[in-house]
């Protein structure tokens, strides 16, 4: 029932101009009370954040398992290092205190690997020491050791030494000491290594092995004595990165 035109409309009921588009315009927004736009876009970017996290959770578990297996199939263990022989080519001691000196030693390497080859790389530095003072140097050969295998070599050492280096206390020392046919020397090996699987280097830089060997021996200066070696002590370390 509409009123009539004498009639006023029922308080609940409000007139509307047509042309009056009100405060919100000719269409009004409606909104739905779940509509977050704000919240929704969080819950995306945690989610995002969550898939990364695990991603790389997944990726360092399988990398460390990797590791851990192969480890146990490879079972890497550390080479050994001994003097076996030492003998005398040379020791000229002039009366002003020059000292020519030349030596044979005899290194013996031992790779108890069953899948690591070791590679013996150039730049290698072996010295015969009496008391800090550098008697002989020589290199090590550069070759690659096949695996579960024992090799000897026989390492060059010469030196040279002027009368100013070689006479003085330590000088003097020394001759006592070959006189009593006790002689305290030390055979320090610089060399740097690589690990090979097959035909290929493991390692992009190679490391470095160290071993100093101190020992007693009965004769330096006469070539035709055989060098009895007594009281070997050996000091084994090695670093990531070859340093002479």
């Amino acid at each position: 029932m509409h009123p009539g035109p004498n009639q006023h409309p029922p308080p609940h009921m409000m007139h509307q101009d047509p042309g009056y588009p009100g405060p919100n315009g000719r269409n009004p927004p409606r909104f739905n009370g779940q509509y977050r736009p704000n919240g929704r876009r969080k819950n995306s970017c945690l989610r995002c954040y969550c898939w990364c996290c695990c991603c790389i959770f997944v990726i360092l578990v399988v990398i460390i398992a990797a590791v851990a297996i192969s480890l146990v199939i490879i079972n890497p263990r550390k080479p050994k290092y001994s003097i076996s022989d030492f003998s005398v080519k040379a020791f000229n001691l002039t009366p002003d205190y020059n000292l020519h000196a030349q030596f044979v030693v005899t290194v013996k390497a031992e790779n108890p690997n069953k899948r690591i080859s070791i590679v013996y790389g150039k730049g290698s530095t072996v010295q015969l020491k009496y008391s800090g003072m550098k008697l002989c140097t020589g290199v090590v050969p550069h070759f690659r050791q096949p695996t579960r295998n024992t090799t000897l070599m026989d390492v060059d050492l010469r030196g040279d030494l002027k009368g100013s280096d070689f006479k003085g206390p330590i000088g003097e020392s020394l001759m006592q000491k070959i006189k009593s046919g006790r002689i305290p020397v030390t055979v320090s090996v610089r060399v740097p290594v690589n690990v090979g699987l097959g035909a290929y280097n493991v390692l992009p830089d190679p490391i470095g092995i160290y071993v100093d060997a101190s020992m007693v021996v009965n004769n330096l200066s006469q070539p035709d004595k055989k060098v009895q070696i007594s009281d070997p002590k050996y000091h084994f370390n090695f670093g990531y990165k070859f340093k002479k």
